[in-house]
């Protein structure tokens, strides 16, 4: 009640400096006059704004107070008016944000509830399932395809390329489009490749050229695009090119890594080996290629108690996902 009535003593003072201040004349004690009423009137109003706000702000007072203080002084007597209509109308009726909690207080069992949960609607092992199921929908079918076509992995290609043989046109069709897709664009990076070969204007170009070439080729293999007939044929234009490039950089242990793996391909078992180790001989490095890829010939080898120890020489085998999972496996003290 009292700050209605201070609201209400505020505009009378305001309309006595009105009344008798006679600003119009220019007097100039006038004018201070008026002002010094006003200025009054501004505090009695601002302190009740305040106040009818102190319940939703009560950290803001002075701002707030401040705040329609020089608003009211400025706007002269329009400002009283402006200032209440933002108080009754804006303010007092606007939804405040309660911060109960500092950030670093917040306990995210109480606020998961929440989260809207996001489900996936296939798991990785419903994926090749579903494909095979005969009484699988056709829609089922094709969006299982786009998952596979978004996963990128030679897994997900062969489940495509299977996918040409069902018995629905629009699984074949869809399936074929993939691959063929994805060929295309491979296809068109080869041929980049070539270019900048070819354009190179210095042997570090070149060099880069040809590993760039290398693994393109690589993974027409790598992702099971070229057939039986093809399949020798990319791994000789690989091994021509990587001879190219060691011609040009002997030390280059990217190049010596491929062709390793070139070998372990073809079941050259013993010459993939020699590749690898000369490659870590050469970088003194263990990196996950090379321990992955050594720790595969010791078990093709049928040397498993050599594939904890080459595990563990990979530094960061803790924080790659795909390498702890294999750590966790042939861990012994598991």
């Amino acid at each position: 009640m009292i700050y209605i009535l201070l609201c209400i003593l505020s505009f009378l003072i305001e309309l006595y400096a009105l009344g008798v201040g006679k600003i119009t004349h220019f007097a100039q004690w006038d004018i201070y006059r008026y002002f010094f009423l006003h200025s009054i009137a501004s505090a009695f109003l601002a302190w009740c704004e305040m106040k009818l706000l102190e319940s939703r702000y009560p950290r803001e007072r002075l701002k707030a107070f401040l705040f329609f203080f020089v608003l009211t002084g400025v706007a002269l007597s329009f400002g009283l008016i402006l200032s209440l209509l933002i108080v009754t109308v804006g303010l007092l009726k606007a939804k405040v944000i309660e911060k109960s909690q500092t950030l670093d207080k917040i306990s995210f069992n109480e606020i998961s509830d929440d989260f809207p949960q996001i489900k996936r609607v296939f798991g990785e092992a419903s994926l090749e399932h579903s494909l095979n199921q005969p009484d699988t929908q056709i829609h089922t079918k094709i969006k299982v395809l786009s998952a596979l076509n978004e996963v990128n992995t030679p897994e997900s290609i062969g489940l495509i390329k299977r996918a040409l043989s069902d018995e629905s046109d629009e699984v074949r069709l869809y399936s074929f489009s993939l691959i063929d897709r994805f060929e295309k664009e491979l296809n068109k990076k080869i041929h980049i490749a070539l270019g900048e070969v070819n354009d190179a204007k210095n042997v570090s170009q070149k060099i880069q050229g040809y590993k760039k070439l290398a693994f393109l080729y690589w993974d027409m293999l790598y992702y099971g695009l070229s057939d039986e007939n093809l399949k020798h044929y990319f791994m000789d234009k690989i091994q021509s090119i990587i001879r190219e490039g060691l011609a040009l950089a002997p030390k280059d242990d990217a190049l010596m890594i491929l062709q390793g793996k070139i070998y372990l391909l073809s079941g050259d078992i013993k010459s993939a080996e020699l590749l690898m180790r000369k490659a870590l001989d050469q970088s003194g490095v263990y990196t996950k290629t090379i321990c992955s890829y050594l720790a595969e010939i010791a078990f093709i080898n049928q040397e498993y108690s050599k594939i904890p120890p080459l595990i563990a020489q990979y530094p960061s085998a803790d924080l790659d996902l795909k390498m702890y999972g294999i750590q966790q496996v042939w861990n012994k003290n598991k």
